[in-house]
């Protein structure tokens, strides 16, 4: 099915808001000799430990941060409400295999990407033909990159399919890339882009998407700020090497970002195959941030129309992408991804650039009032934080079988899960789900 069904012409990216702050996790010492080793406490770490857990096998899940979660982070603190640093959107919902999860865990969902969509450029909010070129060409490039014939034609950019040609369709391409795939067209697989599902059923949480998560796979004992430095596979047993020493294990599952093994951040002895390194390695970090504005209650008023939800802003020949009032709070979340990201994370202050960058934008829509109401501001910046380098992966042009290759165990020891390797999934909170739980069983057999 198309993609222009399930992420329509309105970025919905890795989501905005929640309410809820982290679910308490009852943290515990690790065994020094389990039959399974966890490496990361993300969504896919966390389901690998419930899964073991249910079936009785050992572990120790070992996790870098002082949290649980990887990007899967909800907290209340910043703004005083609940506040999904990462995933917050249960894509696909119809389809998804955490919507009932969330559901069931007692947290509502909302459909906040159904409002309507409110445009700026060169000084006014565009005119009916203006909303109509932006919305045919981003229909043009969807159907362009969904409708290529990868089998015969080979695998291309969607850049080299529809190149850009004036400021419709280079809107169309950062929505396309660097608002949803956290890369830039030129780098956007279109056989990556088809083969990720897409019903068109697309629901936000305000409770929180992460802590609906979290409750519904239930508490599991945690060992924090453990750095995994090597893993030794190479004898009878496995050893893991981390800043708080060592520990053997019968089996390990990795499910840190690809960025991760790619660069040898986490040593292997011997080295892991070849084949597993390249799969890595064509699987790269983009990254996709937010940048989120709290203001006054006045804000709410600025547009007439209690319906809309999402902006694009031209402000200074850049094109923003806003998520207005989501849940109805006098917020703003103004998206950033791909080199943008990337830009603001080099500056001096990231934080205060981005913000700033994200303010003046919608100044330059609504007025300088806006200034006046602004309380305070958050840059997500996963790009330079080291347990994450970016959002999720994407797969280069012609690597998208690389997906399936990176989940593939080696030596029935090492097993291997994430957003990166369901491709159906890719990039989105249920592969690193389902990837959990499937490394968890094959594990299992390998050690019961």
């Amino acid at each position: 099915m198309s993609k222009s069904t399930s992420r329509r012409w309105v970025l919905n990216g890795l989501g905005a808001l929640a309410a809820l702050p982290l679910i308490p996790f009852r943290y515990a010492t690790a065994s020094s000799n389990p039959d399974v080793i966890i490496v990361g406490a993300g969504i896919a770490g966390i389901t690998a430990a419930r899964e073991l857990a249910q079936k009785g096998i050992s572990f120790t899940l070992l996790e870098a941060r002082n949290r649980i979660g990887g990007r899967a982070y909800t907290e209340s603190e910043t703004f005083g409400v609940p506040y999904d640093h990462g995933c917050a959107w249960l894509h696909s919902a119809d389809k998804n295999p955490l919507t009932p999860l969330v559901k069931g865990a007692g947290f509502k969902t909302l459909d906040e990407g159904d409002g309507d969509v409110w445009m700026y450029s060169d000084g006014a909010e565009l005119d009916d033909d203006g909303y109509d070129a932006a919305k045919d060409a981003i229909e043009h490039l969807e159907d362009r990159v969904d409708n290529h014939d990868v089998e015969d034609d080979g695998d291309k950019s969607a850049r080299s399919i529809s190149p850009p040609g004036d400021k419709w369709s280079n809107l169309a391409h950062l929505i396309m890339g660097e608002y949803e795939a956290g890369i830039g067209t030129d780098r956007l697989s279109a056989e990556d882009f088809q083969s990720q599902i897409g019903t068109g059923e697309e629901l936000m949480v305000p409770q929180g998407m992460a802590a609906g998560i979290f409750k519904a796979l239930g508490p599991v004992p945690v060992t924090l700020n453990t750095v995994v430095k090597k893993v030794n596979w190479g004898g009878k047993t496995i050893m893991v090497e981390t800043n708080n020493g060592g520990l053997t294990a019968k089996a390990v599952i990795i499910t840190v970002p690809t960025d991760i093994i790619a660069d040898g951040t986490i040593a292997f002895e011997p080295t892991l195959p070849s084949w597993k390194m390249a799969a890595y390695g064509n699987c790269p970090m983009g990254v996709l941030d937010k940048i989120v504005l709290q203001f006054e209650p006045s804000f709410n008023s600025l547009l007439d129309e209690a319906n809309t939800t999402t902006a694009y802003i031209e402000h200074n020949g850049v094109w923003w992408d806003h998520l207005l009032r989501p849940f109805g709070l006098p917020l703003d979340v103004a998206f950033t991804g791909g080199e943008q990201s990337w830009v603001l994370a080099k500056q001096a202050d990231p934080q205060a650039a981005a913000i700033d960058l994200a303010l003046n934008a919608l100044a330059d829509a609504f007025g300088s009032e806006v200034k006046s109401m602004f309380k305070k501001g958050h840059f997500t910046n996963w790009g330079a934080d080291p347990f994450a380098r970016g959002a999720y992966a994407y797969a280069k042009v012609g690597k998208n079988k690389s997906r399936e290759i990176i989940g593939k165990p080696v030596d029935d020891r090492l097993f291997f899960a994430g957003e990166a390797c369901v491709t159906k999934w890719a990039t989105q909170a249920p592969a690193a789900y389902l990837s959990g739980k499937k490394a968890a069983q094959n594990a299992a057999d390998a050690v019961g």
